[in-house]
Formats: C-alpha cells, sequence, structure tokens
C-alpha cells in the first residue's frame, strides 16, 4: 500500500466547542452537523467522502492514508467511535422517514470504543476492522489494535479489495509500528465494484458540554 499515490484531500477535524459539534477544514471554513431530537441520543451526523462512486475496471481496491490525533474526544466521548470505508457507498437518514439512520456498505475500520458490540474489543479506545454490509455491519474478531491514547498522532493506512480483503497499518508519530493486520472478510454480502468512501462520526448528546477536537492531517485516497 505505502508507495501507491492517490489523491490528497488535506487537513480536517471533527470537533465540539460551545456545545456545537462540527467539522472544520484547512482554510478555517466550519460545517455545523445537522441536528437529531434532543435526548435521542445523537446531536448528529457528519460524513467526509465520496458517497457513490464505481471502482475503475484496472483496480483491484482502495486506500485510505492519514494522520489523526484525539484532542479530548476519547475522555469525553468514551463510548464513542468514529466509522472509516472503502470501496464502498453511503447515504445519510432521510430525517422525513421515521427510523431511516442512513446506510454505509463497503468495508475498513473504526476508531474508539466498540466493546458492546458484537466481537467488539474490550479494551478501548482502539482500531478494529469492521466489514459494513447490507445485511448489518460485522467486527472482525482479532483484529485489534492496542489502546490509543489522547493527545498522541497516530499513523494510519488502510485499503480493501475486490476479492475481500482488508488490511491496515498503524504506527506511532516516530514511525514504529503498534499493529499490522491482513485479513480475509467473509462476514457479508459488499459489492465488489463500489469506489465510495467516507469518515463518519455520530455526534453524541451525552455530554454536550464537553468540548473535543478530532484531528485528522494529510489526508489521501486512491486506487490500487
Amino acid at each position: 500500500m505505502t508507495g501507491a499515490s492517490g489523491t490528497r484531500f488535506g487537513d480536517w477535524s471533527f470537533e465540539r466547542k460551545g456545545g456545537l459539534s462540527r467539522m472544520r477544514s484547512t482554510n478555517g471554513l466550519a460545517f455545523a452537523a445537522s441536528a437529531s431530537g434532543v435526548g435521542s441520543g445523537i446531536a448528529g451526523v457528519d460524513v467526509l467522502g465520496v458517497p457513490d462512486a464505481a471502482m475503475p475496471r484496472d483496480a483491484r481496491g482502495q486506500f485510505m492514508r492519514l494522520r489523526f490525533r484525539s484532542q479530548g474526544l476519547f475522555e469525553a466521548e468514551p463510548g464513542a467511535h468514529l466509522a472509516l470505508g472503502v470501496c464502498g457507498a453511503w447515504r445519510k437518514g432521510d430525517p422525513s422517514a421515521s427510523g431511516d439512520r442512513g446506510a454505509a456498505t463497503g468495508r475498513g475500520l473504526v476508531i474508539g470504543n466498540v466493546s458492546l458490540a458484537p466481537n467488539g474489543c474490550s479494551e478501548t479506545p482502539i482500531v478494529q476492522i469492521e466489514s459494513f454490509h447490507r445485511g448489518g455491519n460485522a467486527l472482525l474478531p482479532g483484529t485489534c489494535s492496542p489502546h490509543l491514547t489522547d493527545t498522541r498522532w497516530y499513523v494510519l493506512e488502510f485499503s480493501a479489495t475486490r476479492d475481500a480483503r482488508i488490511a491496515y497499518s498503524l504506527h506511532d508519530e516516530s514511525g514504529n509500528s503498534l499493529a499490522a493486520m491482513d485479513v480475509l472478510d467473509t462476514s457479508g454480502d459488499v459489492p465488489p465494484d463500489l469506489g465510495g468512501w467516507w469518515i463518519l462520526h455520530a455526534f453524541s448528546d451525552h455530554h454536550p458540554g464537553r468540548d473535543w477536537c478530532f484531528e485528522i492531517r494529510k489526508l489521501e485516497v486512491g486506487w490500487l
């Protein structure tokens, strides 16, 4: 994966400040999350990415690489996580349709706490591989990273292929390897020709008074 080149999308952050959940880009523009009902458990969902695209015929897969750092998110929202995916498609929920929370299909991973989900890592927060398929998401057991820490930078690279392989590598800022996984995903139905990608975070309304920021640097996505 490391030698492949892709499109660079710059630096971003997901954040909560003064009770407002939003995304912020390199140039300082802020994008406010769509609000949900008070007491619903979700204050909004922000998604960064390409919702629907076809994989080129000569590509065998797609990759994403980035640096990330939690500035207080892991402490302020200990039960939360972000979802990252490639080789996929997604849409946000339709607020006019009761119970429509949106959908994501593809392959990727999560960053944060998934300890209460089937096959979720008991250690939190972590990186873990997840398959996002039409019959329901599936965390892949045995793919957990070591414990992640607030204020530390991490270097993450992951990929998925047409033949259902998912791989990731995680390093610290000094280049030391923390985790490396490469597995075959047999957990569900994911079409082999999807080329959309996403970084998604659902903002909870459990602790609106706690400010935090999740920083993303040098985001790059490309074909294998």
